[in-house]
């Protein structure tokens, strides 16, 4: 085996996996080092680390929320963070259903110019379909990051949220710690 697939290969096997999210739960008490960031218009929240910031943009049918471990300047940017796009009625917009588009979204992650992917999974828990992907993204013109996508697809209602935590890769196991907190505590309400 060559030195890179074996250092890849420990690499996967150390990097924890993010468990289910959470589906019509009243929020209690957020986890140690967050508070709750209600995510309006989505029926959704999810955990913000403290000090971080929170910022959503977009039209009422397609909302993006971000949670930057930097404020957003004007030209949208961030180094750390976490962006989560939520588009209702995917299926007018692009022919095709949530589950779908999701997957289909998912096969082209990860294979752009300078990307390798690291990571790659499908799931079906009840009406949620959750495709997820991994990748190294090293341009030329910047510093190599990791990032995390995971598409959340509600078949019933014909929701997709996307979800998107990127870092630079030499931050990554620091924050990958707060993005799985964050993934995994994220609750969403199934009728949206």
């Amino acid at each position: 085996m060559s030195r890179f697939l074996l250092v890849l290969f420990v690499c996967l096997l150390l990097t924890p996996k993010v468990g289910a999210q959470k589906v019509d739960i009243s929020l209690g008490a957020a986890p140690a080092g967050f508070t709750w960031q209600a995510l309006p218009g989505s029926k959704a929240a999810m955990p913000l680390p403290e000090g971080w910031y929170y910022r959503a943009e977009g039209p009422k049918g397609a909302p993006t929320y971000y949670l930057t471990q930097e404020a957003i300047g004007e030209s949208g940017e961030f180094q750390t963070g976490l962006s989560l796009q939520v588009v209702r009625k995917v299926a007018a917009k692009t022919k095709r259903r949530a589950p779908e588009y999701a997957e289909f979204l998912m096969l082209r992650t990860g294979f752009g110019p300078g990307q390798r992917q690291l990571e790659k999974a499908a799931t079906v828990d009840g009406q949620l379909h959750k495709r997820m992907v991994r990748y190294r993204d090293a341009p030329p013109d910047a510093e190599p990051r990791i990032v995390y996508q995971l598409a959340l697809a509600n078949a019933k209602t014909d929701t997709l949220y996307l979800l998107t935590f990127e870092s630079p890769e030499q931050e990554w196991a620091e924050a990958w710690k707060l993005c799985q907190v964050m993934v995994k505590e994220l609750v969403l309400d199934s009728r949206q």
